[in-house]
């Protein structure tokens, strides 16, 4: 009789290129007593922070933890090329492990979030410099319709775009409360000013207008069209027959007593109450003759006329009142009521407004004008302008609607003569038809660093931006981190290089050159840009096709097409004439 070995389970401690530890399990098959054990199996092996068995071979980086870990992990920035095009369009990072022998090993490779793996594409080599950007001033428009200016600056690396909002000073942060467009134009004395609107005016019927007047320069106010505030229709020209002050209702009336008198003899036939019915824009839609005693429908037998003097009149009040339904619906009817010799009312009876008995069914009141719809409407004069020229195809209103509560319901885009709805064109966008006026700023960006330490060397990168007007004048408009989030310097100190290529800058200058003096391109190897204004008279330019004359006012810049190109090159000679010439130019390659 023979017996099996139980067969046995050990575990091994392996290292990883991260430096974390598995445990490696392995086990020994069952053998007749006596007999040589086989090699033993790898089965699986176990996370001993987690306690998670994996079945199968260990993990193809694990080790011997003898084997020198990481000293130092480094993360490299490398770029890829996702579209084909040869150039860098995606930032993506390497995080790699480097031990003490000098050997180092690719870890992982992430864009964005480090918990998800990246896979180039195409790897290209990155195109370092300053991300460009751009600012813009745009408008917060609050719930109650104040515009708020600011500054959005955009930021555009490897083919991104990222923004911030900041306040006028540049370095305030600004967070949006309301909707973000571009601000309103400047009153503008050689057009009229923004339209207004004037409310308060109801249709015969009762609904709620807004009149849109227009004031120009010179003060004569004339009327553009109104606003159907229940529907938010607009319509040129003047408003219905009929509008008046919202509660003044006109949809129906009653005279007074009339006589019904024969022509022949004056004599009075009988009484008549005459009721007036109006339609919405205000005409006159039907009239009926009423007996006054009865209410029903009157025959007209002679000619109605105001009746003679003495003639006695019925003791009998008529008035309309409204029946408010359970369900809360009005119904208008007449009632007349009856008096006796001392004027004391004695009774009444109730009719339908065709003059059919009428039984009131709910609470009987004065009947209360229907309260319009309080809906405030902004108009905004816009452009359409197009895409490719800037030139405007067609002047246009927006109509903001904001109800009750100050909340925007929706927006409009009108003709502003006719009134009709506006879809933009292809190719097109909208915009302010007139610009304020304004002198151009150069702004510069510089890559400085800063000493966070305390050792007199910069170990943290940050950028100012610096503008410069015509004058020459130069402005800090503030400081940032390179993600552009605000960075306030502790100590401004020279950039250390190790062995990368020096932070270089774009450098402004500008010269004014009186009558008879020149400005040559060819003593500037840095050259990038070149603008020349001439003011008060003329110029002459020399290039490569010769000399030509730089007009009065005329404006001429010269600058590289592409951040590859190394710099301008000339021949390029400016000489003022007959008046001053400024001459505002950059130069490249400035080291930080």
């Amino acid at each position: 009789m023979t017996t099996c070995c139980s067969p046995s389970i050990a575990s091994a401690a392996l290292c990883r290129d991260d430096g974390t530890a598995v445990l490696l399990v392995v086990r020994s098959g069952c053998v007749e007593c006596g007999e040589a054990a086989p090699d033993p199996t790898v089965v699986g092996w176990i996370d001993p922070i987690t306690g998670v068995f994996t079945p199968g071979p260990a993990p193809a980086d694990a080790g011997p933890c003898d084997t020198p870990g990481c000293i130092e992990t480094i993360c490299v920035t490398r770029c890829d090329d996702t579209d084909g095009d040869g150039e860098a369009d995606t930032a993506y990072s390497e995080l790699w492990c480097v031990r003490a022998d000098g050997t180092s090993t690719l870890v992982f490779t992430y864009s964005g979030d480090p918990s998800v793996p990246y896979v180039p594409v195409s790897p290209v080599e990155c195109t370092y410099g300053t991300p460009e950007s751009e600012t813009v001033t745009l408008c917060d428009v609050r719930p109650d319709g104040t515009p708020v200016p600011f500054l959005r600056r955009y930021v555009f690396l490897n083919g991104s775009a990222t923004f911030e909002d900041v306040a006028l000073d540049g370095r305030t942060p600004h967070v949006v409360t309301g909707t973000v467009g571009v601000c309103p134009a400047g009153p503008d004395c050689e057009s009229p000013t923004t339209p207004t609107a004037a409310v308060g005016l109801c249709l015969a019927d009762g609904t709620p207008i807004a009149v849109v007047l227009t004031r120009d320069c010179d003060g004569v106010t004339s009327q553009d069209g109104w606003v159907n505030l229940a529907t938010g229709v607009f319509s040129a020209g003047d408003p219905p027959a009929g509008v008046g002050a919202c509660g003044d209702s006109r949809a129906f009336d009653l005279t007074g007593i009339l006589c019904d008198t024969d022509p022949a003899t004056g004599d009075v036939l009988g009484l008549v109450l005459v009721q007036y019915a109006y339609n919405s824009d205000g005409s006159l839609a039907s009239v009926e003759l009423i007996d006054p005693g009865t209410g029903d429908p009157y025959v007209l037998q002679g000619e109605l006329l105001n009746c003679p003097a003495g003639t006695e009149q019925p003791d009998l009040d008529m008035v309309v009142l409204c029946d408010v339904l359970a369900d809360g619906t009005a119904v208008t009817f007449l009632r007349d009521y009856r008096r006796d010799g001392n004027g004391q009312i004695t009774g009444h009876t109730d009719y339908t407004l065709t003059g059919d008995a009428y039984a009131p069914a709910g609470a009987v009141g004065v009947c209360t004008p229907p309260t319009p719809e309080l809906r405030d409407v902004e108009l905004v004069p816009l452009c359409v302008l197009e895409d490719a020229t800037g030139n405007v195809v067609q002047e246009i209103v927006a109509e903001v609607v904001y109800d009750e509560t100050g909340q925007r319901t929706e927006t409009r885009l009108v003709d502003r003569i006719t009134g009709d709805p506006v879809t933009l064109p292809a190719g097109t966008h909208l915009g302010v038809c007139a610009e304020p006026d304004g002198c151009p700023c150069h702004i510069v960006e510089l890559c400085l660093c800063d000493d966070t330490t305390g050792d007199g060397i910069g170990d943290t990168r940050y950028v100012e931006l610096v503008a410069f007007d015509q004058a020459g004048e130069r402005t800090v408009l503030g400081t940032y981190s390179p993600e552009y989030q605000p960075y306030e310097p502790v100590a401004p100190a020279p950039c250390e290089i190790t062995g990368a290529d020096p932070a270089l800058g774009v450098q402004a200058r500008r010269r004014e050159l009186a009558a008879g003096q020149t400005w040559d391109a060819a003593a500037w190897p840095l050259l990038q840009s070149v603008t020349a204004v001439a003011h008060g008279g003329t110029g002459t330019v020399t290039t490569a096709d010769g000399p030509s004359t730089l007009h009065q006012g005329e404006s001429a810049t010269w600058s590289l097409a592409r951040e590859t190109e190394a710099r301008l090159t000339g021949p390029l000679v400016i000489t003022a004439g007959s008046g001053t010439v400024t001459v505002t130019f950059t130069l490249g390659g400035i080291t930080l």
